[in-house]
């Protein structure tokens, strides 16, 4: 019997759905042909289960609604310690008090609102870790840059003397950025774990 022929059988064969007579051609040609015995073995083997892909990071909706909830208020509070410095430094717009609250809340909070960017970014970083480092970093940065243009704008380089009043008068703003890259590093941690990145 040909080849080709016993080929088209052998999946009836398998399936039992060919007639005895045609059963029995298979049986005998199968005995002399290591090819086709080979084809139907291999036709009789179970598939290969493709490996089912790991399911991924468990998110919770709960989670996912509670790190926009920090997010927002975050956003929010640095927000209004911008307006309340604003509205601070509004009113002293002469005298010695002049860039005071400028340089110690709304250029802090500013970097720290500014730096909230990063966080729509997580899934670019690949780990948790190095989101919350580079959070950190991205708070001190940006802030550093404000405090920078600051310096320009209220043309203080030409007002400061080093001195303890100058630390005691900017002492305020440096606490707050180091308290706000804090902040910025442990609480994006914690966004990132609420998203379910390892």
């Amino acid at each position: 019997m040909n080849c080709d022929v016993i080929k088209d059988l052998i999946p009836l064969y398998i399936d039992e759905c060919c007639s005895d007579e045609s059963s029995k051609i298979v049986d005998e040609h199968i005995e002399s042909c290591a090819s086709c015995k080979r084809l139907m073995d291999e036709m009789k083997a179970p598939p290969e289960m493709a490996k089912a892909p790991e399911p991924p990071a468990s998110f919770n909706r709960l989670s996912g609604w509670l790190a926009s909830l920090m997010q927002a208020t975050l956003m929010l509070g640095a927000f209004v310690l911008i307006a309340i410095g604003v509205a601070l430094e509004a009113s002293t717009p002469n005298g010695a008090m002049n860039s005071f609250w400028a340089f110690n809340v709304v250029v802090p909070s500013t970097g720290f609102l500014l730096s909230m960017a990063n966080w729509c970014f997580l899934r670019q970083y690949k780990s948790r870790k190095s989101f919350s480092r580079f959070s950190l970093i991205i708070t001190l940065g940006i802030t550093l840059c404000v405090y920078a243009w600051s310096v320009f704008h209220y043309e203080i380089y030409n007002a400061i003397k080093l001195s303890e009043d100058t630390i005691l008068f900017y002492g305020l703003g440096l606490l707050l950025t180091a308290v706000f890259c804090i902040v910025s590093g442990t609480l994006s941690n914690q966004y990132a774990k609420m998203l379910g990145k390892e």
